[in-house]
């Protein structure tokens, strides 16, 4: 990179963290000097003329497509099926790279300068990232060599390393990639200077077309000679060299400054790679070798049964404690009983533990299988009514994997179909605590009582949420929940039926199956009355395999209906129905204690919602906003949140960001049910 390069991707830097974050890395002498000295080399630069920041803040996560795909890799997870790809494709000599384990993006230059970086999204079109990428390490925003500024694309993973992630979160309470992706797609562009960039791909262009490489090596090169940084590689004169790299990058990856998941393998003559082709977008000439999960030996205690608002009975192992790359880990879904027969699994047993994709804990395997072991057998009968239980049919009637409970008066299912009721209908104030008081104090039956509780509004505020501390809801927070409720006494079919927390019925599927009949499902009397049972009916509708099944459950809900409707639920005319989409964009922002204007947090509800918004009670992972009189507050709650990550903001921020309007940004999304 020439001193002239230098000096205006230095700019370029600066007045980003200037004009963009307020986070300024050189005093303004510093900056001046590297200005005045561009300018003594070159006058007439382009960087010198450039006022304010050099990239629109407004940039930031908006929708932009690439203009040479990113595809994927595949992938092979054993010696055996390395060495299988590598006779079938004739492999000679191999470029192998550590794979790191963080967030793809690419970045495009136009004449020396970054003007555009892309996160890989789906590989085609991802997010505008540029106003966090220009101040990520190793990717410099102005790129110039001896034979002039550079134009094409460059492929890089975006990594948090262990230094840095050790900054930003001391207990290393999350992983490093998570954190890092968090990072990477924040509006405010906070922390982004914490990420590092390693390049693996280059497109340049010269004189109107790609530069022809002659191999992987050349290409790597090249990157570091344009002044990104590279990562680790190694030239591999055959597959055995392969091999043994492999092997070594395995025994060494604990001592690497980031995390990894495998090694990449890439032909190194790209002439090859060429007439070898892409099959479903992955080129035959790249395989990416990935490490095993990593892992832990444990032995099962013993098994608990979780029921949900569907009746599914769900076996969970608890084991002894073990790591599990950086957390601790004490149980795993067994996801049901033939799966514990295939692991032949059984309690006492020695297992291996690993975190699937380093997130979930699974057990893969038995290592030891004691004298005396018990096993771990479906229950006779469900272990919360003692009802009657079964295997759940299939599509086609037979029986399926899940084991469920029979008995339609089951006191989990009815806690949690009114948890469903609560959560789909979007009722704050009722969180885990306040409802299991509930169920104690109010004997609690299905969702229906909830519209009774008004009456008892007084008890209600004098519920021992917290035992311990003898905390009681209180009139301000009973009053809220009132408020809630009675706001969900009007509701449209899609709503009422998809909160009932039936199987295969979601509050998109009713309004997929009303518009699909045209006008034979519009009512709720349409619904009750065995229309779903008419094979033409549920044709018509869209579930001919299932209209049995829903007619079923509508049926077995018809006392909490008829509750429902008796406490003053009623059902709008189906021409107020809105369609709900499969993947609705919800941020989530949570309101804690007065605020500096006087207002309510549920002043804010309906605004928030109007943008795209969802205000709730807790603060958890999945929350985007806390809002605090006090931002810099120190409050267990404003500690929680600094410690998950999540932005803390103050209410003149929350008006802006209302103002704004819709936010459609897809950082986090709600898979509606159904």
């Amino acid at each position: 990179m020439t001193r002239t390069s230098e000096l205006r991707n230095l700019i370029l830097k600066a007045k980003h963290a200037y004009y963009y974050s307020a986070e300024p890395i050189m005093s303004d002498v510093e900056y001046d000097a590297i200005e005045d000295e561009l300018r003594l080399l070159a006058p007439n630069d382009p960087v010198l003329a450039i006022v304010g920041a050099p990239v629109s803040a407004d940039s930031i996560l908006t929708k932009a497509r690439h203009s040479i795909p990113m595809g994927s890799q595949n992938k092979v997870n054993s010696e055996s099926e390395f060495r299988t790809w590598c006779e079938r494709q004739a492999v000679g000599a191999l470029n192998a790279s550590l794979k790191g384990d963080g967030a793809s993006a690419a970045a495009y230059y136009t004449d020396g300068r970054l003007f555009q970086a892309i996160s890989r999204g789906d590989g085609a079109i991802g997010e505008d990232i540029t106003a966090n990428a220009l101040r990520f390490k190793g990717l410099p925003g102005w790129v110039e060599t001896a034979e002039g500024p550079f134009t094409g694309a460059v492929r890089f993973e975006v990594i948090l390393t262990l230094e840095d992630w050790t900054l930003i979160d001391p207990a290393r309470s999350k992983n490093p990639r998570n954190a890092g992706a968090g990072i990477m797609g924040r509006k405010n562009g906070h922390q982004s200077d914490l990420l590092t960039i390693f390049a693996f791909d280059l497109d340049e262009i010269r004189n109107g077309a790609s530069v022809a490489f002659r191999t992987e090596g050349e290409k790597l090169k090249r990157l570091a000679e344009l002044g990104f940084n590279v990562i680790a590689h190694e030239h591999c004169v055959d597959v055995d060299a392969a091999v043994a790299y492999f092997r070594r990058i395995g025994q060494s990856r604990e001592s690497l400054p980031f995390w990894i998941d495998g090694v990449v393998m890439k032909i190194d003559d790209i002439a090859q790679q060429m007439v070898l082709g892409v099959t479903s977008g992955r080129p035959k000439g790249q395989m990416a070798w990935k490490f095993d999960c990593s892992g832990a030996e444990s032995v099962v205690e013993r098994v608990l049964v979780s029921g949900g608002h569907t009746g599914a009975l769900i076996p969970t192992a608890q084991f002894r404690p073990v790591e599990i790359g950086g957390t601790t880990v004490s149980n795993a879904s067994l996801a049901n009983y033939d799966e514990i027969a295939r692991l032949d699994v059984a309690i006492g047993d020695s297992v291996w533990v690993i975190k699937a994709n380093d997130i979930i804990p699974k057990i893969i395997r038995v290592t030891q299988r004691p004298v005396g072991r018990i096993p771990i057998l479906p229950p006779d009968v469900c272990p919360f009514c003692l009802g009657d239980v079964g295997r759940r049919p299939t599509h086609d009637g037979s029986a399926g994997v899940i084991v469920e409970c029979r008995n339609p008066e089951c006191p989990k299912k009815s806690s949690g179909k009114i948890k469903r009721w609560i959560a789909s209908l979007d009722i704050l104030g009722i969180g885990n605590s306040v409802l299991d008081a509930m169920f104690e104090t109010f004997e609690l039956e299905d969702a229906a009582d909830l519209y009774t509780l008004r009456e008892r509004q007084a008890e209600l505020a004098d519920l021992i949420i917290n035992t311990e501390k003898a905390i009681s809801l209180g009139e301000k927070r009973a009053f809220r929940i009132l408020d809630g409720i009675d706001a969900t006494r009007n509701l449209t079919l899609s709503q009422f039926l998809g909160s009932l927390g039936l199987d295969h019925l979601g509050k998109r599927r009713v309004h997929l199956m009303m518009q699909a009949a045209q006008g034979q499902l519009n009512t709720l009397e349409d619904w009750r009355c065995g229309k779903l049972r008419d094979l033409t009916v549920a044709e018509a509708a869209g579930v001919p395999n299932i209209g049995g099944q829903i007619q079923d459950g509508i049926d077995a809900m018809a006392s909490v209906i008829d509750k429902l409707l008796a406490a003053g639920v009623t059902i709008l005319p189906p021409e107020n129905d809105i369609p709900y989409s499969e993947d609705i964009p919800i941020k989530t922002v949570c309101i804690s204690g007065k605020l500096p204007s006087g207002k309510k947090k549920s002043d804010y509800a309906d605004p928030l919602h109007a943008v795209g918004y969802k205000l709730v009670d807790e603060v958890s992972k999945s929350l985007d906003y806390l809002v605090l009189a006090d931002p810099d507050s120190t409050s267990t709650k404003a500690e929680k949140a600094r410690k998950l990550d999540i932005a803390v903001i103050s209410e003149a921020a929350l008006v802006q960001l209302i103002a704004k309007g819709p936010d459609t940004s897809p950082t986090r999304f709600r898979q509606v049910n159904g």
